[in-house]
């Protein structure tokens, strides 16, 4: 019975594909549009506005390899530390599709340090449709000590480097760590989909207080117009070399108070703080939710859309057929098709999802 199910859903679709032919229907999307610049926008006014349950966005990896094809990070730093990243940004509802690895030689590229030419990578080698993450593995700032450096171009934006790596003392011992395989990709993606870091004083010192705690003081609760600009974030310090771990536990060592004379208890967890590289691990539901802001209204052309399972901009029958042959796949289903093609969004693939699939593509294409 089950067979026989799916051959009518097969006559269906090369059904609905005959008729797509004879009528030669040009359903192409607009070009993706570029928009990788600085903005300035409130969204603590619009967090409530978020319209995406998950989303899919692109990625790309730029390796920089010396002329003679040298490359001096770690092997599978890169692979390993990616990994981490999409397993960590799944938790939040976003999928980061890795659509290509590039590999790019060139000495005055990998030694930007000296050349003062980083930003000629967006100029060079960006594509507006996806983040491009560039691995630059030789980064000196010091007269000779390698030191580990990363930057997004913008917040938001769709460009970062991450470069070299940092020592520091665990449990008692100096360890030194690929940045390529630690929370700074993570910390500098959270960048491109704006947020910003928790000790941020751009806008302002952050007092501690928050707006559930006891105020029986003047102090004025500020975490909506100070510091990130969101409440479910601690006040914070830079945490630089203020947290240790000791191969068990993390632990924040100051004795600093803000300016109500309140103690800072900062979250050493947080991804966009600069806490210690074995203590990060979560971003708070707002900086989620300011994520999916960033996502929906200001790089919008990173989405793949729901439907979309060969990413080609179109949603057609031909969509409709790699979903069939996902559901048919069973257990092998991978992650990106499983986001695109979960029409319903419980969390599985069915018959269910095929015919929500040619719903779509039926009103797109005015039938």
């Amino acid at each position: 019975m089950k067979t026989k199910k799916y051959i009518n859903i097969i006559i269906y679709i090369l059904q609905i594909s005959i008729l797509y032919t004879m009528n030669n229907i040009n359903n192409n999307q607009s070009n993706w549009e570029c928009d990788s610049g600085i903005h300035n926008y409130n969204f603590i006014d619009n967090q409530n506005n978020r319209e995406l349950d998950k989303v899919v966005i692109r990625a790309k990896i730029w390796k920089i390899h010396k002329a003679d094809s040298l490359f001096e990070m770690t092997e599978n730093a890169i692979e390993d530390g990616f990994e981490r990243l999409i397993n960590i940004y799944k938790e939040s509802n976003i999928l980061v599709n890795l659509v290509d690895t590039e590999s790019i030689y060139n000495d005055s590229l990998y030694y930007f340090a000296y050349n003062g030419r980083p930003f000629d990578l967006m100029r060079s080698h960006s594509i507006d449709s996806l983040i491009n993450f560039y691995y630059l593995p030789n980064i000196d700032y010091t007269a000779g000590t390698l030191t580990g450096y990363g930057q997004a171009f913008n917040t938001p934006g769709n460009e970062l480097f991450v470069a070299g790596y940092e020592c520091i003392e665990t449990g008692g011992n100096t360890e030194c760590y690929d940045l390529a395989n630690t929370f700074i990709p993570i910390h500098e993606l959270g960048h491109c989909l704006g947020l910003f870091h928790t000790h941020v004083s751009t806008y302002g010192d952050e007092h501690v207080i928050r707006p559930n705690d006891e105020n029986g003081d003047s102090c004025e609760v500020n975490c909506e117009n100070a510091g990130d600009l969101l409440c479910d974030t601690e006040a914070s310090v830079v945490l630089k070399n203020k947290v240790t771990y000791n191969n068990n536990d993390c632990s924040y060592i100051s004795d600093e108070i803000d300016s109500c004379d309140y103690s800072y208890n900062p979250q050493i967890d947080n991804f966009m703080s600069y806490t210690h590289f074995e203590c990060a691990e979560n971003f708070t539901n707002q900086q989620i939710d300011k994520m999916f802001y960033s996502i929906e209204n200001i790089l919008p052309q990173i989405i793949i859309s729901i439907g979309d399972l060969n990413d080609d901009l179109e949603i057609n029958v031909l969509d409709a057929l790699i979903l069939l042959n996902a559901i048919l796949a069973n257990e092998n289903i991978s992650d990106l098709h499983l986001w695109l093609g979960d029409i319903n969004n419980d969390i599985s693939l069915d018959v269910m999802d095929i015919i929500l699939l040619i719903n779509i593509i039926l009103e797109e294409n005015n039938y």
